[in-house]
C-alpha cells in the first residue's frame, strides 16, 4: 500500500528558479501532518478511515496498472469543475484566477513551455494525464457562476487548526458547494498554525505556509475535503504550486515519501517511475546528483511533488495514480466528472442557469458634480444582458455593462440593476449606496473635534466588516483632563478577528488654505504581546471617494509601547496615557487649496488573534493658513442693504461648532452692538443689525470672528 502522507506546501516551493534562487532556504515544516494528527486524536475512526480508503485506492491503482500493461483504454478525458473561495476583503482580478487554472491545465496536459527542457530520462515518461480543471459555470442551487467567489465578511488569515468550522462554504448542507460535485479551493492571505508556533504574518525571509489539502479518506468531514491556498502563490509560474496541491487531492505523494521535511532522508512514494530521493526545498540540483540507493542515480527533482524550485513534469507511473483515484467511487472523486455533474455545474453543452444580478463601482461617495463609474459583475450564462436604474444620476438608466454616471445634486442614492437570460432575470437594489455631498462647503480652519458637546459632530461612523464593534462617544475619559473622546469598545464587546472600523470626519475646505497640519491624542493598549492590530489615518480630497496614507502602523506596537503597553483587562487611559500626534504640514502639502478635503481613522483587529484591547481618540485638530480675503469668500459673507436707511443683515455660511461672535463698532472703537457665539448647524447663518432702527446716522465697522479669524466689514447708515 501507498504510505501516508500529510501535504503542506512551503511558501517558496514552485517560484521560478529565478525567484527561488533569491529566498533563503528552510527546512520544511509539517504544519498539515499534525493538524491532521490533532484530527486522528480526537476522531480515532478518522485514522481507520483512512487507512481503508487508502487499502482500496491502492488496489485500484494496481488494477489501473494492469489495464496499462495490456493496453485497454481508458476514459479519454475527466473535467473536473473548480470553484474558488476568496476570503476576506482581497481585491483580485478574475482574470489571476484564469490564469492560475490555465497553468494547471498545462501542468497536467504537459503543453508548458518549459516540456521541452525537462531532463531526457523523465521528459520521455511524461504524459499528458488527459485531466481538464475548468472553472464552475453553475453554483449548487442553478444559479450562473463564473467559479470566483467573493466572501468579503471573511476573515483571509486561515487558522489550520479550526477544524472543519472554517470550512463553511464546502461540503453538505444549505449555501454550500459539495465537495462531491466541486473542486473546492480556499484562497487566503495567510495560513497559521497556533499549535506549531505559525503566525501571520510571518518576518520576512522566514517560511510560510503556501497551502494544503488532505488525501482522500482522511479529511475531518466532507467540509474539509478541500484546498486552502496561499493568494501570493497564485500568479505566474507559482501557480504550479496549485497543481502540486491537486495532486495530493488525487492521492500522489511527495517524491520524496510521507514527510513534509525535504533533504531529511531518502524516500519513496512507491511509484516505480519516480526513484528514491531526499527531496529539495527551493533549489535544483542537478538530476544525476542522487545520493540515494538508485540503479540509475537518478532523481526527479524536477517533479510536480517535490519541493524544488524547477518543477516541470509528472510521470506515466503518477498520471496512472491520479486518474485512478479520479475514476474511484472511495473518496468521491469520480462524480466531479460524470455526465450528471457536468451538467449540474454548467461544464455540459447548451447548459442552462438562472442569472444573478451584481455591480460594483469605483467610488460609492463622491463630490456633487463628479462621476461613478459603475461594472456589472453579473453572471447571466452564455448570453444576457442587463438593465440600470440610477437614481439622481445622469443618465437615469444603461444598458451598458460599464456605464459612468455623474451625480449634479447632494444627497444619498439608490442603483438597480437587473441580470437577464433565457432562464428569467435576477435584480439587485442597493439603496443608500452613493452618497453625494456639496463640495467646497466645508469647514474652515483652525477647528477642532473636541466630543465635548455629548455627541459625535459630523462624524460618518463605519463599520468594515459586520462586526458588533463600532467607533462611538465615551462619556468616561478625554485628553487633558476632559470626560469624552470616542473609542473602540473593543475588549466589552469582543471585536472579531480582522474586524475594520473607521470613523470619517465631516468635509473641510482647504480652497484658500496652505500649511495644513492636523494633531490628535490617542490612549492605546495590546490585549497580548503578539497583537497585531493596524491603524491609519487617511485623507481624502474628492469628498470621500478615493484614500491616502498619511501614517499607519502595522502592528501598533509603538502606539502600545507609547500609551498603554500590554494588558489583559480592558483598557481605560489614565492622564499620562494619552499621547498626542503632529502631522506635520510637509506630510499634508497635497491638501492645499483643495476645497473638499476629509481625514479618516482606521482600525483593524488582529487577523489572527482578534478580540483587540481599546483604542480611544479626542481633540482632533486642523490648522491651516487663510487669507482674509479668501476667508470672506469661503463664508459667502454679505451685508445687505449698505448703504441702509434701516437695519442690515449679514449672512455667512458656517458648519458644526463653529464658534462665530458679530461685534458692531463705531467710528471711535465704541461697541455698539454685540452677538455672542451665533452657531449654525450646516446651513446660512443671518444676523440683523441695527434690527431696532436705535443706530444714528454714520458709518459702523462690523467684526465677524469665526473660530478666532476676523473679517472687518464697513456698514454705512444714512
Amino acid at each position: 500500500m501507498k504510505k501516508q502522507l500529510f501535504t503542506l506546501l512551503g511558501g517558496t516551493l514552485f517560484a521560478s528558479a529565478i525567484y527561488a534562487q533569491q529566498q533563503p532556504v528552510h527546512n520544511q515544516t509539517c504544519n498539515t501532518y499534525g493538524a491532521m494528527e490533532d484530527a486522528f486524536k480526537a476522531d480515532p475512526n478518522l485514522k481507520a478511515k483512512y487507512n481503508l480508503v487508502q487499502s482500496q485506492l491502492e488496489l485500484e491503482y494496481q488494477s489501473a496498472l494492469a489495464m496499462q500493461q495490456q493496453g485497454r483504454p481508458s476514459v479519454a478525458s475527466y473535467t473536473i469543475p473548480v470553484v474558488f473561495h476568496i476570503m476576506g476583503p482581497q481585491t483580485i482580478p478574475d482574470q489571476v484566477f484564469i490564469d492560475a487554472i490555465a497553468q494547471v491545465n498545462r501542468d497536467y496536459g504537459r503543453a508548458g513551455s518549459d516540456t521541452g527542457t525537462v531532463y531526457p530520462n523523465f521528459k520521455s515518461i511524461y504524459v499528458d494525464a488527459q485531466m481538464v480543471f475548468a472553472l464552475a459555470k453553475k453554483d449548487p442551487n442553478g444559479n450562473c457562476t463564473n467559479g470566483i467567489i467573493h466572501h468579503n465578511a471573511d476573515n483571509s488569515y486561515w487558522n489550520q487548526g479550526a477544524g472543519i468550522s472554517s470550512y463553511k462554504y464546502s461540503g453538505t448542507g444549505t449555501s454550500r458547494w459539495p465537495t462531491t460535485q466541486y473542486l473546492n479551493v480556499y484562497v487566503v492571505e495567510c495560513i497559521y498554525s497556533t499549535s506549531q508556533g505559525i503566525n501571520c504574518p510571518t518576518a520576512s525571509g522566514t517560511l510560510y505556509l503556501g497551502g494544503y489539502t488532505y488525501l482522500p479518506g482522511s479529511a475531518p468531514g466532507t467540509n474539509a475535503d478541500a484546498i486552502v491556498y496561499r493568494t501570493s502563490e497564485l500568479n505566474g509560474l507559482s501557480a504550479r504550486a496549485l497543481s502540486h496541491e491537486m495532486g495530493h487531492w488525487f492521492n500522489l505523494q511527495h517524491t520524496f515519501g510521507n514527510t513534509n521535511s525535504p533533504g531529511m532522508s531518502c524516500g519513496n512514494d512507491n511509484i516505480s517511475d519516480t526513484p528514491p530521493t531526499t527531496g529539495v526545498q527551493s533549489m535544483c540540483p542537478a538530476s544525476n546528483s542522487n545520493t540515494c540507493a538508485t540503479s540509475s542515480g537518478l532523481w526527479n527533482v524536477e517533479n510536480f511533488m517535490d519541493y524544488s524550485s524547477c518543477p516541470k513534469n509528472f510521470t506515466q507511473g503518477q498520471v496512472t495514480a491520479i486518474r485512478a483515484a479520479a475514476a474511484s467511487s472511495t473518496a468521491g472523486r469520480n462524480n466531479l466528472w460524470s455526465t450528471a455533474n457536468l451538467s449540474a455545474t454548467g461544464l455540459a453543452p447548451g447548459y442552462t442557469c438562472t442569472p444573478v444580478a451584481n455591480f460594483n463601482a469605483n467610488k460609492q461617495s463622491v463630490c456633487a458634480g463628479s462621476t461613478v463609474t459603475f461594472s456589472n459583475t453579473s453572471q447571466v450564462g452564455t448570453s444576457g444582458s442587463v438593465n440600470w436604474s440610477f437614481d439622481g444620476g445622469t443618465p437615469a438608466t444603461s444598458t451598458s455593462n460599464t456605464t459612468s454616471v455623474t451625480y449634479s445634486t447632494p444627497g444619498t442614492y439608490s442603483v438597480v440593476l437587473t441580470a437577464t437570460n433565457p432562464s428569467g432575470s435576477n435584480t439587485t437594489a442597493q439603496t443608500s449606496y452613493i452618497t453625494v455631498v456639496q463640495g467646497g462647503a466645508g469647514l474652515l480652519v483652525p477647528f477642532t473635534h473636541d466630543f465635548d458637546s455629548g455627541n459625535l459632530p459630523g462624524i460618518n461612523v463605519i463599520n468594515g466588516n459586520s462586526g458588533t464593534v463600532a467607533w462611538a462617544l465615551n462619556t468616561g475619559t478625554g485628553a487633558n483632563g476632559t470626560t469624552q473622546s470616542i473609542f473602540l469598545n473593543n475588549a466589552s464587546q469582543s471585536s472579531s478577528a480582522g474586524q475594520i472600523d473607521i470613523f470619517e470626519t465631516p468635509i473641510y475646505n482647504f480652497a484658500s488654505s496652505t500649511n495644513i497640519s492636523l494633531s490628535y491624542y490617542y490612549a492605546y493598549a495590546k490585549k497580548i504581546t503578539t497583537q497585531a492590530d493596524t491603524f491609519k489615518l487617511q485623507y481624502s480630497t474628492d469628498c470621500g471617494g478615493t484614500w491616502t496614507n498619511v501614517l499607519g502602523f502595522a502592528n501598533c506596537n509603538t502606539m502600545a509601547a507609547n500609551s498603554g503597553s500590554i494588558t489583559s483587562a480592558s483598557f481605560s487611559p489614565s492622564a499620562a496615557q494619552w499621547k498626542q500626534v503632529n502631522i506635520a504640514s510637509t506630510l499634508l502639502t497635497a491638501l492645499n487649496n483643495k476645497p473638499s478635503v476629509k481625514f479618516r481613522f482606521w482600525f483593524k483587529s488582529d487577523k489572527t488573534a482578534g478580540s483587540s484591547n481599546n483604542i480611544f481618540i479626542d481633540q482632533i485638530n486642523v490648522s491651516g493658513t487663510v487669507g482674509l480675503n479668501e476667508l470672506e469668500n469661503k463664508l459667502g459673507l454679505a451685508v445687505y442693504p449698505n448703504p441702509t436707511n434701516a437695519s442690515a443683515t449679514v449672512d455667512l455660511n458656517t458648519y458644526t461648532n463653529e464658534k462665530v461672535k458679530i461685534t458692531v463698532m463705531d467710528v471711535v472703537g465704541r461697541v455698539v452692538e454685540e452677538a455672542n457665539t451665533l452657531a449654525v448647524d450646516g446651513t446660512k447663518g443671518s444676523y440683523t443689525v441695527n434690527k431696532n432702527a436705535s443706530l444714528a446716522k454714520g458709518i459702523y465697522i462690523i467684526n465677524i470672528d469665526v473660530n478666532n479669524q476676523k473679517i472687518s466689514k464697513k456698514l454705512i447708515i444714512e
